[in-house]
């Protein structure tokens, strides 16, 4: 008996991926003096000690191209009423953060009324088939007195989480 297997489908996988929710964040640098930002579906904790996070980007995004040459990182966890905030870093990228309510903070532009905020440096990156994986080091991190709930991209949309009754 063979342990191999039919190739995965690309769109099967996307497909079966897609059930899987994720976090909504918008990764952002400053580089040469121009902010970046780029929303990733893919961060996530990695250590406690030392304090590691990370996520995936496609090597071919040339917004990745300029975030991982950048000396910091901000991640912005957006929250459940900042769909508009995704989108718009979803433009062209000297238009994303334009309207946006962000501030510099330690190097990384920061949006304003996240569900949490998170400072990182590089630490590696590393390959992963058609992406990278940026470990990074968490330098900061920080979150509202009261709570604000996450959105969520879950089965192609975005989605709020909803307490169980």
């Amino acid at each position: 008996m063979s342990n191999e297997s039919a190739p995965v489908d690309p769109q099967h996988f996307r497909q079966v991926m897609g059930q899987v929710p994720t976090c909504v964040t918008v990764v952002t640098a400053l580089v040469d003096d121009v902010p970046q930002a780029m929303v990733i579906g893919s961060f996530v904790s990695v250590s406690l000690d030392p304090p590691l996070a990370g996520f995936f980007c496609t090597i071919t995004s040339s917004t990745w191209g300029e975030l991982r040459n950048a000396d910091v990182l901000g991640v912005n966890v957006l929250a459940a009423d900042q769909i508009d905030v995704s989108n718009a870093c979803m433009r062209a990228p000297d238009e994303r953060l334009d309207g946006l309510d962000w501030t510099l903070d330690g190097g990384a532009p920061r949006i304003a009324n996240t569900s949490a905020w998170i400072r990182m440096t590089h630490n590696q990156i590393i390959d992963a088939g058609d992406h990278e994986f940026a470990l990074c080091n968490v330098v900061e991190m920080s979150i509202p007195a009261n709570a604000i709930e996450p959105v969520i991209f879950y089965g192609g949309g975005y989605r709020t989480l909803r307490p169980q009754d």
